[in-house]
């Protein structure tokens, strides 16, 4: 057998294990991480050296080439199996985390589930409505990850209060702002990943800002969005009619009555609030700053205003109740999905998948386009739709690289609409998917894979098919360069 085959193998049966939660999927993910290390290391099916970007840097040494790209190469299987995880990602998240800590402990979460409740008047519909809307918002302006780590732990304590099922108002909060987050450069990671790519290319630079995504995926999500709450109204027909318990004893409770440590709360959501204001400056300032070093350094910042005192409480203090509830096993989770996903590149089939999309569709530029969203759709429901982007994105600087004739850009749109919406299928498509997962394993009812299919690859279904309408009706105005 070719020796990587077997790489294929260890990845199929690695997400057959994490989608069918026989295991926790954080171990399943790293049980494929570890047979992925005892391949390389027996059969040496993995090359050290691959191609990058110019700019990357790294506790490597390189070999420069030609065309603004650099060869690689690793000391050792271990240093480029680490080099496959976007750190980055890692960062946003671990910083979000942080602030989404500090505010429950704060007892902001508290505040807002009894006001949410209370403005609501305990009709489970219009939790739905208000929160999932409230989510796809600040989805616009901050990542759809960040945006649940804020909303779920709110979500799951206004359900527990209320008494009813918490499955129906956060999976919809996760789905929705999956489908609203494609309208905004910064509303979904892959969407930053490709317009990162996008400013490094000179004829697409112009068009990959935070205004371009605006304006040429703003209506398609609207439609997407509006079909996609639609179909939640008509799944979730009968949890809507449910009688929530002690409604009149909620609607009582004084929301301000829940703030343990008001100083904490108002200190931390400034912080917050300067930092996502400063996710967005970085585009029209021309700051040369990462998001992930602002979401760390703004959480580093919200921790020295903390001022925890864990001298004085040994074991009890602040950073101890922080480091809690900051989701540690899903952060290993993201970068055993890196792991799986780069050892899938390393060994050419992702090459293969450029290959095989190009044979097939790249003498019709529209159907070419068409493909790549349904290609990323299907895949970024069973890989994490940030691993897919970052492994697709040198696919579609191949396929163009294949053809001079051939419009980049409305690959690019088509990947962000794809890995955007495709997303939604499963419980491991998106980031946001795999934290409210997280979040809701909190609770006593947890989501599983099952639940989360019957609602989520419907939706995925219906927003691809508004994504290719809109795909072939604009393919040679809107989208193009």
């Amino acid at each position: 057998m070719e020796p990587r085959v077997w790489v294929l193998l260890v990845f199929v049966a690695a997400f057959a294990l994490i989608l069918s939660e026989k295991i926790h999927r954080t171990i399943a993910a790293w049980f494929g991480c570890v047979c992925m290390l005892f391949l390389g290391l027996s059969m040496g099916v993995f090359n050290n050296c691959q191609t990058v970007a110019s700019d990357a840097g790294g506790h490597i040494f390189a070999i420069f080439g030609g065309g603004g790209t650099v060869e690689i190469c690793h000391h050792s299987l271990e240093g480029l199996m680490l080099h496959w995880i976007h750190f980055d990602v890692i960062g946003l998240l671990l910083g979000m985390m942080i602030f989404a800590a500090l505010l429950e402990v704060s007892g902001f979460f508290e505040y807002v589930s009894v006001k949410a409740a209370k403005l609501s008047g305990g009709d489970p519909w219009k939790l739905v409505v208000y929160l999932g809307t409230f989510t796809t918002l600040i989805s616009l302006v901050i990542d759809n990850v960040t945006a649940i780590i804020i909303i779920a732990p709110v979500t799951l304590r206004i359900c527990q209060k209320l008494e009813i099922n918490p499955i129906p108002p956060l999976l919809a909060e996760a789905i929705l702002s999956d489908t609203g987050g494609v309208a905004s450069m910064v509303g979904d990671p892959p969407n930053v990943m490709i317009a990162s790519q996008a400013s490094s290319m000179d004829e697409l630079a112009s068009l990959f800002g935070f205004n371009g995504f605006l304006l040429r995926l703003g209506i398609l999500t609207l439609l997407a969005w509006v079909a996609t709450l639609g179909y939640l109204r008509y799944y979730y027909k009968d949890w809507r009619e449910s009688k929530p318990a002690h409604v009149e004893s909620i609607l009582e409770e004084d929301e301000w009555d829940c703030i343990e440590h008001p100083m904490l709360m108002k200190t931390t959501l400034w912080i917050l609030g300067a930092t996502v204001v400063m996710f967005s400056a970085t585009e029209f300032l021309h700051l040369h700053v990462e998001i992930h070093a602002l979401a760390m350094a703004g959480a580093g910042v919200a921790l020295i205003a903390a001022k925890p005192e864990d001298n004085e409480m040994p074991g009890h203090g602040l950073m101890h109740a922080v480091t809690e509830k900051v989701e540690w096993h899903a952060l290993l989770f993201f970068a055993g999905l890196f792991i799986l996903v780069g050892a899938m590149g390393n060994v050419g089939y992702l090459n293969d998948l450029a290959n095989w999309i190009f044979d097939n569709f790249g003498s019709n530029h529209v159907m070419l386009a068409v493909a790549i969203i349904w290609v990323s759709a299907i895949a970024s429901a069973f890989i994490d739709n940030i691993p897919f982007t970052a492994a697709m994105i040198p696919v579609i600087v191949a396929i163009g690289e294949a053809d001079p004739t051939i419009d980049m850009a409305p690959l690019f749109w088509a990947l962000a609409m794809g890995a955007g919406f495709g997303g939604n299928a499963t419980p491991i498509g998106s980031s946001a998917n795999v934290m409210t997962v997280s979040i809701s394993e909190r609770g006593p009812n947890p989501i599983t894979t099952k639940e989360w299919m019957r609602v989520g690859f419907p939706v995925m279904m219906i927003t691809c098919v508004v994504a290719t309408i809109f795909m072939i009706l604009f393919h040679g105005t809107l989208y193009s360069s």
